[in-house]
């Protein structure tokens, strides 16, 4: 428990610097802020529709993904309250809508816990993995030229699209060969094993795999409109390939998180990538800006509209579980 205090306390000193560099950033560069007057609201309206199509395209594919790890059915209607609720409370407290996602399923599904891990861990994998090479592979059609700063874009994407895919795989094969004697390390290996096993073995299933590539092709393509009209409300109009790399990075930071909901963090990789493209870091940091605040105020009137008061007011109910050496887990 201390050093999660700790951990807590470090990464909001993190982001605190970050913010202090930003305001710091635009104070030396106050007509930078001048672009704010190139702002259409109007194209708000296109953006918001757009990111409830966003939720409501993820929250079915996230079921496909649970369904198969879990080897459970999972009605639709009941499962996109739980998903919407789970994105409402992670927004509010951070990780607490994942814990309200694995105890609600767990109750109402009879999805196990460790079962819901794999689901989560399997769909963020694929979700970064698919992204990229996406991206790697269009922009290398489209303008295999293009680059972000020294660096070859196709290229740099394609790496680490490589790199996402072998990942889980590298760590199974470890996994494989690691025992331990302690009986509580041994349980917490065993039930990390299955999380990746579960991942990995989902690759075998063409079907499942050709839902999921089609899903994320839709919803990438989604995201790529989106986030022109985002640069856009700024009367910036950006170029594909650029657009293709942020639609990528987009992912990576939905689910690697160094400060709470990425505050600040998201802030300066938007500006260092605008930066590099050409496109200006203040442009950057006020889409990002922008991004949060649209993504934030929709899922928070979801969250209110679909019962989030009641959930935050017993927000003690989704405490992490109990580890539980049973089948059922």
């Amino acid at each position: 428990m201390k050093y999660k205090k700790i951990a807590n306390i470090l990464r909001w000193i993190i982001a605190v610097i970050c913010l202090a560099y930003i305001v710091n950033f635009f104070c030396k560069n106050t007509e930078e802020l001048k672009k704010l007057s190139l702002f259409q609201p109007i194209i708000l309206v296109y953006i918001i529709l757009l990111q409830l199509i966003y939720h409501t395209l993820n929250g079915m594919k996230f079921k496909i993904v649970l369904e198969k790890c879990s080897n459970k059915k999972v009605k639709f209607l009941p499962w996109m309250k739980i998903f919407i609720l789970g994105r409402f409370l992670n927004t509010v407290i951070p990780q607490s809508g994942n814990i309200y996602r694995g105890i609600t399923l767990k109750k109402q599904f009879d999805v196990s816990y460790t079962r819901y891990i794999s689901g989560y861990s399997s769909f963020a994998w694929m979700e970064i993995f698919v992204n990229l090479f996406i991206a790697a592979l269009a922009i290398f059609l489209i303008n295999p030229g293009f680059r972000i700063g020294s660096l070859s874009a196709w290229k740099t994407l394609i790496f680490l699209s490589l790199i996402s895919l072998a990942f889980p795989i590298l760590i199974e094969l470890i996994f494989n060969k690691i025992t331990f004697k302690n009986q509580n390390l041994n349980w917490l290996h065993s039930k990390l094993a299955e999380v990746i096993t579960v991942s990995v073995s989902n690759l075998k299933d063409p079907v499942y795999m050709l839902k999921i590539v089609l899903f994320t092709i839709i919803i990438f393509a989604r995201t790529c409109l989106a986030f022109y009209l985002y640069f856009k409300v700024f009367n910036l109009d950006v170029s594909l390939p650029a657009l293709l790399v942020f639609c990528s990075l987009f992912k990576i930071s939905a689910f690697i998180i160094i400060t709470p909901s990425n505050i600040g963090i998201q802030e300066l990789a938007y500006g260092f990538l605008c930066e590099k493209m050409e496109i200006g870091a203040a442009q950057g940091i006020l889409v990002s800006a922008l991004i949060r605040v649209v993504s934030v105020s929709v899922i928070i009137i979801l969250g209110i509209a679909l019962g989030g008061k009641d959930l935050i007011r017993r927000r003690k109910d989704y405490q992490p579980p109990q580890k539980q050496k049973t089948n059922g887990d």
